[in-house]
């Protein structure tokens, strides 16, 4: 498997080619199941749960440490009686949170599978920014670099399961980290292609 690229199909299908514990960090922004508006996947909450359900457990087989956004906070009854988490992440978003039940979600749980050798904080900070790419759901360079660096050290291999717009891989190169990811939209590899001269696979028709 070449390193420092993104290959265009499924997630299951680039971690079927990775022994166990490949990667030293897993960090990926999955489809949240609250019907965003994606070219290829559905993004029901139905889907998630089946997402879910196969896409934990061979996380935490490619990679020493899984860092995942627990997407909504109502579905960590589901989460813990599944898949319990070893350890739990605040990422404060700050006042551009989405509206909630009864106020916003200034806040976001993100759950953590296995450790690497670090001293990491159970809070960070970074505010989101605008979309205006193309991808409904563009995480802050800052959010995957403050939790690479502190997950990894330099040359660390750091797979983005659903790379989305490349952020993870802005974040790794800045970082000196290598990377895989994976992304299913040929249209998001392209514009993940556009950021820092990230490499692509080539492109599959759909």
């Amino acid at each position: 498997m070449e390193l420092n690229k993104i290959y265009n199909e499924s997630c299951f299908e680039t971690m079927a080619k990775m022994p166990d514990k490949y990667c030293d960090l897993l960090l990926s922004d999955p489809p949240y199941g609250v019907d965003l508006k994606y070219d290829i996947y559905v993004d029901t909450e139905e889907n998630w749960y089946e997402l879910m359900n196969r896409f934990i457990p061979e996380a935490k087989r490619v990679a020493k440490m899984v860092i995942v956004p627990s997407c909504k906070i109502s579905r960590l009854e589901w989460i813990y009686k599944n898949f319990p988490p070893d350890w739990l992440i605040c990422w404060y978003k700050g006042s551009v949170g989405t509206a909630a039940y009864i106020g916003f979600n200034d806040w976001e749980p993100h759950l953590v599978y296995g450790k690497n050798n670090t001293n990491m904080h159970d809070y960070f900070s970074a505010t989101p920014e605008r979309q205006t790419n193309g991808h409904p759901c563009q995480k802050p360079i800052n959010w995957a670099r403050w939790l690479i660096i502190r997950a990894t050290k330099e040359n660390d291999i750091v797979y983005d399961s659903f790379m989305g717009s490349g952020t993870t891989a802005v974040a790794c190169i800045k970082e000196k980290r290598k990377y895989i990811g994976s992304e299913l939209s040929p249209n998001y590899c392209k514009i993940a292609a556009e950021r820092s001269d990230i490499k692509i696979c080539q492109l599959k028709l759909l």
